[in-house]
């Protein structure tokens, strides 16, 4: 496996770990109240979906699309891609002790930048079945 996509599974796994911790402090909270446990509702759901699912679903398709000969092209697109993700995803974590709107729009920006980035680099890696017609 790759040292990129070998730091995005392991980036991904740290985000569900540190999600999931916050979800139990949201639990936790329901049962003995805990002042502001619910202003991690949106961290939580943005370190589980965007930082979980979505890093670890790159980090596997980067590891698994096919290449070109033996080298992978325009890496520094995959690379731009894990920043720009990491970035939004700690603006979106650390927006409800801010008390500003504008990190959840930085932090949609960058996640847009970041889905394109790793778009552009894995085009060109999927093409048409040779067994297919």
């Amino acid at each position: 496996m790759p040292v990129l996509a070998r730091w995005y599974v392991r980036t991904s796994l740290f985000y569900l770990a540190l999600g999931t911790l916050l979800g139990a402090i949201i639990l936790w909270g329901k049962g003995a109240p805990i002042v502001g446990a619910w202003t991690l509702l949106a961290p939580h759901i943005a370190l589980v979906m965007w930082g979980w699912l979505l890093l670890l679903t790159l980090g596997v398709a980067y590891w698994i699309l096919p290449r070109w000969g033996q080298e992978r092209r325009r890496v520094w697109l995959a690379v731009s891609a894990y920043v720009f993700l990491n970035a939004a995803l700690w603006l979106v974590g650390l927006a409800p002790w801010l008390n500003a709107a504008w990190p959840n729009a930085a932090g949609g920006v960058l996640q847009s930048l970041g889905c394109l980035a790793f778009a552009l680099h894995a085009w060109p890696r999927v093409r048409k079945s040779a067994y297919g017609r």
